[in-house]
């Protein structure tokens, strides 16, 4: 039991960048609810004090997920920035979050992550498998699935994002369907194949905390704030 007064709680992990861009994933969601408090993950703080007062976890973009949690160790010296200490955290966050039925919302590196920690597996580098060049700066459109949870938040079937990522889904996780593709086929965004009697889960390969005045961006952070305020009314 929580105490009514508690407020609405969201993680977000650490970005692990130099400068930190976390602020940005903080004022995005306060933008839609300035009352709630944010609680940043890191694999120097500890899981399992925290987890239990979280009511949604949010993870950011950052460096790439090491090839060997996805069956590549052939490719390990391809990656850009890993820090082994963040993906073997994230990956037991996803878990964490899955077994207690939080909404997560995971962003750029952190939907690769929520793939991999799922069975999924990447393309190392999106350009050379064959992709144009995602890394930006520059945007793209986004082909939206009228049938999927990411229609609810774009309103349409195309929309513009900003890119700045070189790695994406190749294999998709158990329990995952994509939801929006950019014009080459590279996924854009993934959910819950089946979503009966489960928690939100959405993750965008773009940035939308970097377009925070537009209205897909707002409605992503409505939706996983809402289910957040399911999650805090438990008793």
């Amino acid at each position: 039991y929580m105490p009514a007064s508690r407020r609405l709680t969201i993680g977000i992990t650490e970005d692990h960048r130099t400068p930190s861009r976390v602020d940005d994933y903080c004022r995005w969601l306060m933008g839609i609810d300035a009352g709630i408090e944010i609680v940043v993950l890191s694999h120097a703080g500890g899981l399992e004090d925290l987890a239990s007062s979280l009511d949604g976890v949010l993870m950011t973009g950052g460096g790439d997920v090491h090839p060997k949690f996805y069956g590549r160790e052939d490719a390990s010296g391809q990656g850009e920035g890993v820090i082994l200490e963040r993906d073997v955290f994230e990956l037991k966050l996803v878990e964490h979050v899955l077994e207690r039925d939080l909404p997560l919302l995971a962003v750029c590196r952190g939907m690769q992550t929520l793939n991999v920690a799922l069975g999924g597996s990447l393309l190392v580098d999106v350009a050379t498998a064959g992709f144009n060049d995602h890394r930006g700066p520059g945007t793209h459109q986004v082909l939206v699935d009228p049938h999927a949870l990411m229609y609810f938040a774009a309103g349409t079937r195309e929309a513009e994002v900003n890119t700045s990522h070189h790695q994406a889904v190749d294999r998709l996780g158990t329990g995952l369907r994509p939801g929006a593709f950019a014009p080459d086929g590279i996924i854009e965004s993934v959910e819950w194949a089946s979503k009966e009697g489960m928690p939100f889960l959405l993750g965008v390969q773009w940035h939308p905390e970097r377009l925070s005045d537009q209205s897909m961006s707002k409605n992503i952070a409505s939706l996983f704030l809402r289910d957040a305020q399911h999650v805090h009314q438990r008793i």
